[in-house]
């Protein structure tokens, strides 16, 4: 992906996580005559896509898509309709008022899609339209704000001038809080990642039957070749097992690479289940992923940190842990306290902070023990004697059949694990 296309979806990231909207944004708008066009994100091609259809939306965010907010208001008629295409080849969308330009394109190739909303005939509000001359896909962007188009343009973008106009400016995506995610179970804190070697990541978890998931940071040297849209090769990830979990290889796993992560810098992250079979991802209270998983209550809930080959460090930490789950007295919270002796390989977890002691009857209860809002920390380097079945050093694919020193068992990952488990009297 070319670097425009990245300071592109930087800029419109900033936008939606931050609130940066023109100061005459009007949030309500006529419901009967007007309606809201959500823009998503897709941060593998770039491409920022606009739909009024909410089912549209939904699918797309079930297909990793990123939801960034209402980009603004449209009338639901007018004289002047603007046109979707669609380019089978670059996998990128074109919108369009010119019935000439809609033509061409269909000409060479684009699959007109009809016409996906209206441009409003008082001109209320232009949309702005720029061009990235590098960019094979998502070389369009659209935006209501002045101060966007000219950040684009500053950057590289070709200035195209106004392409419609809109009844009224949009919103960012809100901030959901966990006291307002109405998960029936999620696990959130506030992690740090440092470490050194060729991968190293922490994460918080949630499993329940034979299936995992995983939400948190991750550093491998090699991402960046894979996913260029990474150059810092640190990503926000989503390990989402749903069987063969301690086999090699991607069967009935699915990764995510949603987003860059920083090192070395405190973020709250948040992963949460919903009765559906749903799980989303929060980082900052904003979500920026979500997908389906087969895991199902009683849960266990987990702080982990993990490296990548044997020799690789990790210094980790992830503070003021809280734990929400539950739908009444008989599922609500947790139980215990955290256990820390799950070390493996030369990595150990450690309850640095005790946290608050509740005893009530709702999601938060913690059966009276000083586990809400705990610190902890995963360091150490990996330690496993002699090298994998494949003839190379042990990786956290491999570390499964090795011999884990302090206990002389396999079936371990290359990991230190922190967990607590769920109340569970149905």
């Amino acid at each position: 992906m070319a670097i425009s296309v990245s300071v592109a979806s930087s800029v419109m990231s900033y936008a939606a996580t931050d609130g940066n909207t023109d100061s005459n944004a009007n949030n309500s708008y006529d419901s009967a005559n007007t309606a809201p066009m959500y823009r998503l994100y897709n941060p593998n091609s770039g491409e920022h896509f606009y739909t009024a259809n909410e089912g549209e939306r939904e699918n797309l965010l079930y297909d990793h898509w990123q939801y960034e907010g209402i980009g603004w208001i449209a009338p639901k008629k007018s004289k002047r309709p603007v046109y979707r295409l669609y380019n089978p080849n670059a996998g990128d969308h074109h919108y369009t008022t010119s019935k000439y330009e809609r033509d061409v394109l269909v000409e060479a190739g684009w699959n007109d899609e009809g016409i996906g909303w209206y441009s409003d005939d008082e001109k209320r509000v232009p949309l702005y339209r720029q061009y990235n001359p590098n960019a094979r896909a998502g070389a369009h962007n659209y935006t209501t704000s002045a101060g966007e188009r000219s950040m684009l343009v500053a950057a590289g973008w070709n200035d195209e001038g106004i392409g419609w106009y809109a009844v009224d400016e949009g919103s960012p995506a809100p901030k959901v809080t966990q006291a307002e995610d109405d998960a029936y179970a999620s696990i959130e804190g506030v992690m740090n990642l440092r470490g050194a070697g060729s991968g190293y990541h922490t994460k918080i978890d949630i499993s329940g039957g034979s299936a995992v998931v995983s939400f948190g940071i991750q550093y491998e040297k090699d991402i960046r070749n894979v996913y260029p849209q990474f150059p810092g090769s640190t990503v926000f990830l989503v390990e989402n097992v749903m069987g063969h979990a301690t086999e090699p290889g991607p069967e009935g796993k699915e990764y995510l690479y949603l987003k860059s992560a920083p090192q070395g810098q405190d973020v709250k992250v948040r992963l949460s289940w919903y009765s559906d079979g749903t799980i989303k991802f929060f980082v900052n209270d904003m979500e920026i992923g979500r997908s389906r998983t087969t895991m199902y209550p009683p849960f266990i809930f987990a702080a982990e940190g993990s490296v990548a080959r044997n020799g690789d460090s990790i210094d980790g930490s992830i503070k003021d842990i809280h734990v929400k789950v539950g739908t009444d007295s008989s599922d609500y919270g947790t139980v215990g306290i955290w256990n820390d002796t799950s070390d493996f390989f030369g990595l150990r977890g450690d309850v640095v902070k005790l946290g608050e002691a509740r005893k009530e009857d709702t999601p938060y209860s913690n059966d009276g023990q000083p586990v809400w809002g705990a610190d902890v920390t995963i360091k150490g380097t990996s330690n496993i004697p002699g090298d994998g079945p494949d003839g190379k050093p042990w990786t956290w694919d491999t570390s499964f059949s090795a011999v884990e020193p302090s206990t002389q068992t396999t079936g371990h990952p290359l990991s230190a694990i922190i967990n607590i488990a769920q109340r569970w009297d149905v």
